[in-house]
């Protein structure tokens, strides 16, 4: 399992995945652990899970308007099969957090 930060505007970051854990493999069920909105910077009713399936999960601040995070939108298409767009609703801004196997 390997973790990435995606802040915009920097390169990705890996990061140890210590305290991090992926959906339970049989429920689907997704946790958020309290590493994760240590490293989002925000109050933990904040997070949002973007995406989750078996083999990963993608947490993000909830209904955040900062700057756009090009890089964990390539990511996370590339990880989901979802593509991402330039207008309001299809953008993702802040910091994203992408745990995999």
């Amino acid at each position: 399992m390997y973790a990435t930060l995606y802040v915009p505007q920097q390169p990705p970051q890996l990061i140890t995945t210590q305290g991090l854990v992926l959906p339970d493999a049989i429920t689907k069920l997704v946790s958020i652990p309290e590493r994760v909105p240590l490293l989002l910077n925000c109050a933990p009713g904040l997070v949002d899970i973007l995406a989750s399936d078996t083999g990963y999960v993608a947490y993000s601040i909830f209904d955040h308007e900062g700057q756009i995070n090009h890089s964990a939108m390539v990511a996370l298409s590339e990880l989901t099969g979802v593509r991402f767009g330039y207008d309001e609703d299809e953008t993702l801004c802040g910091t994203i957090l992408i745990v995999q196997e």
